[in-house]
């Protein structure tokens, strides 16, 4: 059966994903249905991977998948913005709790294991609900030798040759394809991604899976994607130029790859934002407010929930309670 174009803002149904590593603070602050003693380690807001594609969430479109929506009106959905090599939505929009720590991993660029295989380019953006002392592992030390690396690849060893950086929120860090990685304990943001779920494991912390069995590990694979020649990254924060008064939207650039770029926007009063031709996902951080598409209803939206605008729309209108809307925009290219 056929579904109607979509011509109004898309939230959606998400996905809590139990993970060895995860908590219950996204169960909490998302009102995630999971088991009790489910460790939620993270929710998949919009996404199109195969077997774990998300639905839309009421309006005209409600309950059909992302992909039937690509399959019958990808320009409407798309525009300018590019399906990836395999005819997939190109961006994947997630929330992460580490409660422990993740593993020590490294996912690789795009044809790096199979021919037009996905990599894994992505953005970290901090919640301030992260611990006080929350940090990320990315990126290798200067000089960094690939035979040391080699050796102490899949021993607690690793880490001498690794840059740790404690963040806070509001800091956005872009982790490119070949970077070697890790979230540490306490630490929740919210990731932007390649359509993909490709991870290479080098170091796992010793622990047993969920299963109470080791994980896997993939250090072969992992050491031959890895990019020596790429600095670590750094986090960046939105910079909004001074104004007085203070406009009631302001928009800040954070961080632009091949595949998507990323804006902070805060507004304290009601705006209308234009695709221009663009898919653009907007997630809310914080605050709380409605929006609304030229030819639908308004739509409530608080923490968590997050927002497509279809290339071929037209302006949303976005209108903030007192407290404001706190947005992550990603712009799908």
């Amino acid at each position: 059966m056929s579904v109607p174009a979509p011509l109004e803002p898309l939230l959606f149904q998400r996905i809590a994903q139990t993970a060895v590593w995860g908590g219950r603070a996204l169960v909490e602050r998302l009102e995630v249905e999971a088991s009790p003693d489910a460790p939620i380690g993270e929710t998949w807001e919009l996404s199109d991977y195969p077997g774990a594609t998300t639905r839309v969430r009421g309006g005209a479109c409600d309950g059909v998948e992302l992909q039937q929506l690509l399959a019958e009106h990808a320009e409407v959905l798309l525009g300018d913005s590019r399906l990836d090599r395999k005819g997939r939505f190109p961006l994947l929009v997630k929330f992460i709790e580490a409660r422990q720590d993740l593993s020590v991993q490294v996912h690789p660029p795009d044809d790096a294991l199979e021919p037009g295989g996905i990599g894994k380019t992505e953005a970290w953006y901090i919640l301030p609900d992260s611990a006080a002392d929350a940090s990320i592992i990315a990126g290798l030390r200067p000089g960094t030798d690939s035979d040391a690396l080699a050796r102490d690849a899949s021993h607690a060893a690793v880490l001498d040759h690794l840059v740790e950086s404690k963040v806070h929120g509001g800091d956005c860090v872009l982790i490119e394809a070949g970077t070697p990685h890790a979230i540490r304990a306490g630490t929740l943001l919210v990731e932007v991604q390649q359509t993909s779920d490709l991870t290479l494991r080098m170091y796992d912390w010793g622990r047993l899976g969920l299963d109470g069995k080791p994980r896997a590990t993939h250090l072969e694979q992992a050491l031959q994607v890895i990019d020596y020649a790429t600095p670590a990254p750094r986090a960046v924060r939105a910079a909004y130029p001074a104004a007085d008064p203070v406009p009631l939207a302001r928009i800040s650039a954070l961080v632009e790859c091949e595949y998507f770029r990323l804006h902070e926007i805060r507004l304290t009063g009601d705006a209308d934002h234009n695709p221009d031709g663009f898919a653009r996902i907007l997630i809310v951080l914080d605050g709380s407010g409605s929006v609304t598409g030229p030819q639908s209803e308004p739509r409530k939206i608080s923490f968590g929930d997050t927002i497509l605008l279809p290339a071929g729309m037209g302006a949303a209108t976005f209108c903030p309670n007192s407290d404001g809307l706190h947005l992550l925009e990603a712009v799908a290219l």
